[in-house]
């Protein structure tokens, strides 16, 4: 009697075990998904916007502050263009007005004297009134020669070359010593946040559309893959091929030029993705377990590729359908 409860016991141990094992068995069911199909293109990392920092003076490089890949803000100082016959003029102003100054000073003392005498009747009327149109002659002379100066200061000082935006200077076209003439490039600037201009066959103007995101591959610097934005298409066709700029997310550390591997949306389609956890590969048989009737059977199934993707799913092409129901395998 005691052994034939032991057993009952035994019994009924090893079927809640059971049950348990196959309560945690992980079961989905299997429902199409919509996938986006993607073509690699070439493209290549342009700036958003290029600029130039041109002489607006005939003269001399006497001071270079900038050099290739130098980073500056809008309004740096990024080099001085020097005129040799500016000081000089400029210094033969000032002693002008120096001079005409103390004319003028002179005079209104003169002048203030004069009037006082004339009062008293010991100042000729005349010489008073010819005294006054000196004095007037001499200040507007004094006024020309002030405005002159601050002509050639404002001359002087168009030979700072300022930066005209927050930006990387991408090439450097004078040297220190160099003779540069008004208009002449002292260095060509671009945009620290990079734009990816994305050139497609002209059969895929249906999937740009301004806010679809990309994938940006950099084949130079490890396969880094960065998200970019389309935030413009083109409205003319060139060379039959449509041409669109996107923006990278967070900026891109890149060369002005520089080629990349981009993959465009170019249309989607319904497929089934399962967990690579629920396929099992035995004799390089693929298998997942669905469940026929009241219990599950490893059937075999064909997948589009041999790895996962990188949300960690095959994609199945064959062996199961929508709403069937499929377990992990122990």
């Amino acid at each position: 009697m005691v052994i034939t409860s032991m057993f009952y016991l035994l019994r009924v141990t090893v079927a809640s075990i059971a049950f348990s094992v196959q309560a945690s068995a992980q079961v989905m069911t299997v429902e199409e998904s919509v996938i986006v199909d993607y073509r690699p293109v070439v493209a290549r990392v342009e700036a958003g916007d290029t600029a130039t920092a041109r002489s607006r003076l005939q003269g001399v490089v006497s001071k270079l502050l900038i050099d290739e890949g130098s980073v500056v803000k809008a309004g740096d100082l990024v080099a001085l263009v020097t005129d040799a016959t500016l000081d000089p003029q400029l210094a033969a102003l000032d002693s002008g007005i120096a001079g005409m100054k103390s004319q003028v000073k002179q005079s209104e003392d003169d002048i203030a004297r004069a009037e006082a005498l004339a009062k008293q009747g010991f100042y000729p009327k005349a010489r008073l009134e010819s005294e006054q149109t000196a004095l007037d002659v001499l200040r507007r002379s004094l006024a020309s020669s002030q405005a002159q100066r601050r002509a050639l200061a404002a001359q002087k000082a168009e030979g700072r070359i300022l930066a005209p935006v927050d930006a990387k200077v991408t090439s450097v076209k004078v040297v220190v010593g160099s003779v540069v003439s008004t208009g002449d490039v002292i260095a060509s600037f671009a945009t620290l946040e990079g734009v990816v201009r994305l050139s497609l066959p002209e059969r895929h103007v249906a999937e740009m559309a301004e806010g679809e995101t990309v994938a940006l591959r950099l084949p130079t610097r490890g396969g880094e893959v960065r998200t970019a934005t389309i935030i413009k298409v083109y409205p003319e066709l060139r060379d039959g091929a449509v041409i669109a700029d996107a923006t990278v997310q967070g900026g891109l550390e890149a060369l002005v030029g520089e080629r990349v591997d981009v993959l465009a949306p170019v249309g989607e389609r319904r497929a089934m993705l399962v967990p690579a956890d629920f396929v099992s590969t035995r004799y390089g048989v693929d298998f997942i377990r669905v469940k026929v009737g009241d219990r599950f059977v490893d059937a075999p199934v064909a997948l589009s590729a041999p790895l996962p993707n990188d949300a960690g799913q095959y994609e199945v092409l064959s062996g199961l359908k929508s709403g069937d129901q499929i377990e992990k395998p122990e």
